[in-house]
């Protein structure tokens, strides 16, 4: 059988052995167990590239409707495209940047040095003083499944997990929740597992994914 929605569906219903059992409600759960399994490690299939541009004067700049943790981030300049300045250890947390730069706006234009994400948007520490272009290496939502024909982001061997994260749920729902506990369990141990298979199929490794980068210069 096809990997995709039909298939999970169907195997998930074999599971709680209810062949009835409502397809948006699996649906739901099945979409729930995916993002729960993309969001525990930085996979290369969630990983995007965006590239935007900044408008002299502004110091927000909104964030892709499927963002979800920012992994790096470069300035690139807008007449010569081969200098750039990497911005990601210029990163605060929210409170830290706040305190630092309560009203980035009264700032003059210039070359932001920091930034935060709050909300839906970065946020830089003045207004920027060119139309950079704002180039996002993200970690991004997975993208739900709604059509029968629709195939999850995942590779093929998240199968199982995928249908145990689903049936987990349906269990709970049903209020069978000692079995809902078993098949959690089973649930964590098999996406733990993969995860495993997955860092040592990296010669970074899973953390360093994700660290932020050495702020560098402008090149060109």
């Amino acid at each position: 059988m096809a990997y995709n929605l039909l298939d999970l569906r169907a195997r998930t219903r074999t599971k709680i052995k209810d062949t009835s059992y409502p397809a948006t409600t699996i649906d739901g759960f099945i979409n729930d167990a995916i993002a729960e399994i993309s969001g525990l490690f930085p996979f290369r299939n969630f990983q995007k590239i965006i590239d935007g541009d900044l408008t002299v004067g502004e110091y927000t700049y909104d964030q892709q409707a499927d963002h979800e943790t920012t992994i790096k981030l470069i300035l690139i300049d807008p007449v010569n495209s081969t200098s750039y300045f990497d911005l990601t250890s210029g990163r605060l947390t929210s409170d830290k940047f706040f305190n630092s730069f309560p009203v980035p706006d009264s700032q003059g234009n210039a070359q932001p040095a920091y930034w935060t994400e709050y909300g839906d948007q970065l946020y830089f520490n003045c207004p920027v003083d060119k139309a950079y272009t704002l180039r996002q290496l993200y970690q991004k939502l997975p993208t739900e499944l709604s059509d029968d024909a629709d195939v999850p982001e995942l590779p093929s061997i998240f199968r199982e997990a995928i249908v145990l994260g689903a049936t987990y749920r349906c269990e709970e729902e049903r209020g069978n929740y000692d079995i809902a506990a078993i098949v959690n369990n089973h649930f964590s141990d098999k996406v733990g597992d993969l995860m495993t298979r997955f860092a040592n199929d990296t010669l970074s490794g899973p953390d360093t994914v994700v660290m932020p980068g050495v702020r560098g210069e402008i090149y060109g």
